[in-house]
């Protein structure tokens, strides 16, 4: 697994041949925690969690539709496609380990079949250069590698601190959550001082991701 860090120019280098920066990750989840704060604590509880994930995704649209990247829902999962359609890139919640290079992060929560299928394309890809996935009524977004912008807020004396990283998942554990990884870009942390500390939000999974199937 290659780990890098945002701060290395290395790392930078990295993001922009995505077409990607730091910069613009952090505008997008900067907005998002601005929208999050209108919350209080007569809110159900699971809203700013929620806010977070949704004016994210929303953010790096915006902020990438401008540069040629296109917008997909395959399946329900919200996806921002690079302007080559070879990868796309999903937001989700992380675990505690989110951000930090010397720890193996997962996803918040356990995802659904359709992240799985995300997830095992990516892992077939990477083991088989030629294979084709085989998807009925197939999604322009379906089939291509899906890199996952993970964050995680943290308490601190000051407010709250926000981790995050862009990494590209390859398996799921028994427990349905994305374990494993094939590179993993450690964006710098963001300090959100005297922000009311939303940290402990409890509520669904990041996303729609309904699976449908058919019974008998």
């Amino acid at each position: 697994m290659a780990v890098v860090h945002a701060q290395d120019d290395r790392a930078r280098d990295r993001l922009a041949e995505l077409g990607l920066s730091v910069v613009g990750i952090h505008d997008a989840m900067r907005r998002a925690e601005a929208e999050r704060n209108f919350c209080t604590p007569l809110d159900p509880v699971a809203l700013p969690g929620n806010i977070f994930w949704g004016r994210t995704v929303r953010f790096m649209r915006e902020t990438y539709r401008k540069q040629g990247w296109g917008v997909s829902n395959p399946r329900n999962v919200p996806l921002l496609v690079a302007p080559s359609g070879e990868f796309a890139v999903a937001v989700s919640s992380g675990s505690r380990e989110t951000g930090v290079a010397a720890l193996n992060p997962t996803t918040r929560y356990s995802k659904g079949t359709a992240v799985a299928r995300r997830v095992e394309t990516n892992r077939q890809l990477l083991l088989f250069s030629d294979y084709e996935p085989d998807d009925e009524a197939q999604d322009s977004a379906e089939g291509m590698p899906t890199w996952f912008l993970l964050y995680h807020h943290i308490t601190t004396d000051q407010g709250v601190r926000l981790h995050s990283e862009l990494s590209l998942p390859n398996d799921t554990g028994s427990h349905g959550k994305i374990d494993s990884w094939h590179e993993r870009i450690i964006l710098p942390w963001i300090d959100f001082e005297g922000f009311t500390p939303f940290v402990d939000d409890v509520g669904p999974d990041d996303g729609i991701d309904i699976p449908i199937e058919r019974l008998g």
